[in-house]
């Protein structure tokens, strides 16, 4: 989870600042993206870790204030600019950029499929991940606004975060392959 907590905090910081810190706002991005988190890590984890207890708080935390949500939200509010690059004086390097454009790719693998909900035909995982593909138009090929965010927390056709977490906890997802596992 440690990875995939610095990929949505970049994208709680935009929502943060694009929404002047609304709380249901942040809550609706909090749903979705801890959703999308559960869904990664039954893919990547033979024994994936409960988004539960202190590592709910982690991710929490990592969400509201960490670097990489600074980042998310400096860069909504015109403040920094991706041509700065991931390492920012006084904050480090700011590890959730490579991260998006790593699970992107990962997820994006043609070997791999997983049926979609309602259509009911195999797609790449990252097709269930909408704020992962958002992020990766932000940031990776920059064509779209950081407001993409919001746009893709709006999508009538997104799934309901609970049908995330049903598909992931009631499948045998875990492949190893992934990992370049045998």
């Amino acid at each position: 989870m440690g990875g995939l907590k610095n990929v949505y905090a970049i994208g709680a910081g935009m929502v943060a600042a694009h929404t002047n810190e609304s709380a249901t706002s942040k809550s609706v991005y909090f749903a979705h993206c801890t959703s999308e988190m559960i869904f990664i890590t039954h893919l990547l984890a033979e024994e994936p870790e409960k988004l539960a207890g202190p590592l709910l708080a982690d991710t929490y935390v990592t969400l509201l204030k960490g670097r990489n949500a600074w980042y998310g939200q400096m860069l909504a509010k015109g403040e920094i600019s991706r041509d700065m690059g991931d390492s920012i004086s006084g904050k480090g390097m700011i590890q959730g950029v490579s991260a998006v454009g790593a699970f992107y790719e990962l997820l994006s693998q043609s070997s791999l499929s997983v049926l979609h909900p309602d259509e009911k035909k195999p797609v790449a995982p990252v097709e269930l991940c909408p704020i992962l593909k958002t992020l990766y138009k932000i940031l990776i090929i920059r064509e779209q606004p950081s407001q993409a965010i919001l746009q893709a927390l709006r999508d009538e056709t997104l799934n309901d975060p609970r049908e995330r977490i049903e598909i992931a906890q009631s499948h045998a997802f875990y492949r190893p392959s992934l990992l370049g596992q045998p």
